[in-house]
């Protein structure tokens, strides 16, 4: 089945759910439409039994994600908008991680910002070879706020993440493979095939056991994970009212 929806497009394939952000005009970036429809999507992945692993991805092959929309983010002043904005994100997140389904993000271009932090959501990453990478985050006034960045440490390891939160370097895919970043990387007209393949292989295997790993793998990542979050949570909300990050999104919006 198949159902167009404004700015999600969401497809069943056999037992795989595939998201696909549909906003190429701005990269794929985030906004209130496409928080609200994410959360509509992810309920009713949730109540089909038969759905067992889920690709995310975007349209085109220009963008992945580029993040939160900076219109959008331009018209929330205050600290407890931005606070309501970071905590939704990270519960949309959480929903992907923390669910039974296997979720493989499928890199069809650049991630910008918090679309890289989609990415450490995902329990599994392949990327375009043209894809890309960048937290622009620290270089814009702000630091990530729905939760990537502490998971960012947990996969990459100190030096390396901070490497990338405090540089907003950008790397290229082969780069991404190296630090581990992404899992694997393949030619464009590859990556939707790689990532079904990849998707009917885990469906091969016991719903029950790949629950339990997946349980497995959290109870791994939980030990100090909230106190962290907690921190990079409410520090994101002292920024977003912060000189520089109001700055930053004045010189976007005269542009």
């Amino acid at each position: 089945m198949t159902e167009q929806k404004d700015v999600i497009e969401f497809t069943v394939r056999d037992q795989t759910a595939i998201v696909r952000l549909n906003r190429p005009e701005v990269h794929n970036s985030v906004d209130k439409a496409v928080m609200g429809q994410l959360e509509s999507i992810l309920d009713r992945i949730e109540e089909d039994s038969g759905i067992r692993t889920l690709i995310l991805t975007g349209t085109g092959n220009q963008s992945f994600c580029a993040g939160g929309d900076l219109d959008y983010f331009a018209s929330l002043k205050t600290r407890e908008e931005g606070l309501h904005l970071s905590m939704r994100m990270q519960a949309i997140f959480d929903r992907i991680w923390n669910g039974d389904k296997v979720s493989i993000a499928a890199v069809n271009g650049q991630a910008l910002g918090g679309g890289c932090e989609i990415l450490t959501a995902c329990h599994f990453r392949i990327a375009s070879e043209h894809a890309s990478f960048s937290y622009r985050q620290a270089q814009n006034g702000i630091i990530t706020g729905w939760g990537g960045g502490v998971r960012l440490f947990r996969q990459l390891g100190r030096s390396q993440a901070l490497r990338l939160l405090l540089t907003s370097e950008s790397i290229d895919a082969p780069e991404a493979l190296r630090i581990s970043l992404v899992d694997r990387v393949v030619p464009p007209d590859k990556l939707m095939d790689t990532c079904l393949e990849f998707a009917a292989k885990i469906r091969q295997s016991s719903p029950a056991a790949v629950s339990a790993f997946l349980r497995l793998a959290r109870a791994l990542d939980s030990r100090d994970f909230d106190h962290a979050r907690t921190v990079e949570t409410e520090t994101f909300a002292d920024l977003w009212v912060g000189e520089d990050f109001r700055n930053f999104l004045e010189r976007f919006s005269e542009k």
